[in-house]
């Protein structure tokens, strides 16, 4: 429901695809702990730059990159 006008909310690092709604599924979850979805890099507070924080997926820890790319 919010958004941004600041074109680099739509760049690769900043966007990961999840199943579900903002109520059901792992989006779901993410809006219903928010703490941890910071803790673990699904959310990113907007001073912070999101290809400097890494994600805690089913691999392990990655830093995304805006070339649609990742990197341990």
């Amino acid at each position: 429901m919010g958004g941004s006008k600041d074109t680099d909310a739509n760049l690769p690092a900043n966007l990961l695809l999840l199943c579900g709604s903002g109520t059901e599924g792992c989006h779901g979850h993410i809006e219903s702990y928010r703490e941890q979805a910071y803790t673990d890099g699904f959310l990113v507070h907007k001073w912070e730059n999101p290809a400097d924080i890494p994600v805690k997926l089913v691999n392990g820890w990655r830093v995304l990159d805006n070339g649609g790319g990742s990197q341990q």
